[in-house]
């Protein structure tokens, strides 16, 4: 029986590992196929889904207010609605107009993830996992298709993070680098408010720079880069919007808009949205957004659902529990032998991975839990990512390990991620689809 195991699944899978670590450690190779997926996806038919979906119904107006010079109220600052109006600019006012900047964005959010993690850690095979992870989620693929904003947070947060790892590794070039960071950490926070938990992300690298390398930021590039610099960008970024709303100043614009997000639902028996969702239920990909329906000629229909690819999700969560019984594990002292037993090599380097992208994720996701508004699955995306990050680090640790039942697992496990993201993709991208395919890929009754 043993023999029959290890000859069908056990040997073929932990081949499979060898060739995806060389792949990894190939970046020519490696990120090319990333990139292809990622672009594949986004700009696939970008055109075909309806003319306005979802949100786009506000911020591809928002865009032509802009261009035209119009007077607008929006309830999040206006910078994902100035590179939106760019592509309206460009190409017109038009599915693909609106679209473009944002699919272009979602495309390079996993290369960005990618050589951050790099950067970070100096581990190829983590890295090419945490952007295969990135590309393949379905609700980050969503969301980079249509004229909507979230996406940017993620772009800007994590070139935020990059541009830190490189400001402590290149002294040199060490004020062009910090001053990039206060730039893009300005941007994510000029697109949503909710980019200020990137900061946490920020530290806890300046953090481990100095107790592992010794090297520091001095005070004026602390203070220039992670607070001057943000909060001058996130200003700039309102004058032609003010410009062009001349009724409010600053303070009365934004005392307007903190009125907004708190009374949004505040007092109503039932929820202001089907799709609104508790911030727990995220991590396990309870309630999904259908952000389009129609129903096509004979008897086809065309769905997309903003959904998480949810073998991703579950075992990011699994992923991250461990991550935090590890961290309890190395504050509890116990004996070396232990932690040595898990991580055989640079343990001490794998802890502090560990801590980073988990007080990362419980920065992004975690403050949703005091919020009294009605909130939705997306609001979990910046958190996804070092959910995913998490996963990637687990799995490429499995690939290394010189026991091939191990490295099966991690490559069952990226074969179960890519299977299912085949699996859902219909959904993902609005292929038309029969209602019986439909019914076999909602798994779970909150999923409609």
């Amino acid at each position: 029986m043993r023999n029959w195991r290890e000859q069908i699944i056990i040997t073929p899978l932990s081949r499979l590992a060898d060739r995806l670590t060389w792949l990894s450690e190939h970046p020519v190779f490696g990120v090319m196929a990333i990139a292809l997926v990622a672009f594949g996806t986004r700009f696939w038919n970008l055109e075909g889904t309806a003319d306005i979906v979802f949100d786009e119904v506000y911020y591809s107006e928002f865009a032509q207010n802009y261009l035209r010079s119009e007077t607008l109220f929006d309830a999040h600052p206006p910078l994902a609605k100035y590179i939106i109006a760019l592509g309206v600019k460009i190409f017109g006012y038009a599915p693909f107009g609106y679209r473009c900047m944002t699919a272009i964005a979602g495309s390079l959010l996993p290369l960005v993830t990618y050589e951050f993690i790099w950067q970070l850690s100096d581990r190829r095979g983590w890295a090419w996992l945490t952007g295969w992870f990135v590309a393949m989620d379905g609700l980050l693929l969503v969301e980079s298709r249509f004229g909507l904003i979230n996406i940017y947070i993620l772009l800007f947060g994590m070139l935020s993070q990059l541009c830190m790892v490189l400001a402590l590794k290149r002294s040199r070039q060490r004020w062009f680098w910090i001053i990039a960071t206060g730039l893009m950490l300005g941007a994510s926070i000029s697109v949503k408010w909710t980019g200020l938990a990137y900061i946490v992300g920020l530290i806890a690298i300046a953090a481990y720079a100095w107790s592992r390398y010794r090297q520091m930021l001095n005070a004026s590039q602390m203070v220039i880069g992670l607070i001057i610099l943000p909060i001058a960008f996130y200003f700039m970024q309102w004058i032609p919007h003010l410009m062009l709303n001349p009724e409010r100043n600053i303070w009365e614009l934004h005392s307007q808009i903190i009125g907004f997000h708190q009374n949004l639902g505040v007092g109503k028996t039932e929820p202001i949205h089907p799709y609104c969702s508790p911030w727990w239920s995220w991590i396990l990909l309870i309630r999904p957004i259908a952000y389009f329906f129609e129903v096509r000629p004979q008897g086809m229909i065309q769905f997309v659902l903003a959904m998480g690819n949810p073998f991703l999700y579950w075992f990011s969560a699994i992923a991250l529990l461990a991550c935090l019984g590890i961290l309890v594990a190395s504050k509890l002292r116990l004996p070396p032998q232990i932690l040595t037993k898990i991580f055989p090599k640079e343990r001490s380097q794998i802890v502090w991975l560990i801590f980073y992208v988990t007080v990362s994720f419980a920065a992004h996701w975690l403050p949703w839990s005091l919020s009294r508004r009605c909130i939705f699955l997306y609001h979990y995306m910046p958190a996804s990512v070092f959910a995913f990050a998490a996963l990637a680090l687990f799995v490429s640790l499995m690939w290394r390990s010189p026991l091939p039942e191990i490295q099966a697992i991690g490559s069952g496990i990226f074969i179960a991620i890519a299977i299912a993201f085949l699996f859902w993709l219909p959904i993902y991208i609005g292929l038309p689809i029969s209602s019986v395919h439909l019914r076999m890929l909602m798994w779970l009754p909150s999923w409609i």
